[in-house]
């Protein structure tokens, strides 16, 4: 009386959609997945090929805060540098309109 009944449903046997795998699926899903990363790397290389980048060098124009904290008791003291720079070309900014 405490068996369950003896249906597909009680006994875990229902039909179940299983995937046909062949190999011209399979090849074909493999070359589009490549193609697809292979894009979007090739998109990402082209987009950080246009970053600009600048370097100033501030270590000795804030050299007295770098002195100031060696010392760890200076931990709360505040202490503000200030670089001032100028741009050689504009910064273009894509999407924003002037």
């Amino acid at each position: 009386s405490r068996c369950p009944d003896n249906t597909a449903f009680k006994q875990q046997k229902l039909p179940a959609w299983k995937p046909q795998l062949n190999i011209v699926t399979v090849l074909s899903s493999f070359f589009l997945t490549g193609a697809f990363c292979l894009s979007v790397g090739i998109c990402l290389i082209l987009s950080a090929n246009s970053v600009r980048e600048i370097q100033i060098d501030y270590s000795e124009k804030c050299s007295d805060c770098t002195k100031m904290r060696e010392n760890s008791s200076n931990w709360n003291k505040e202490c503000h540098c200030s670089v001032n720079f100028t741009l050689n070309e504009d910064i273009l900014v894509s999407g924003c309109k002037e």
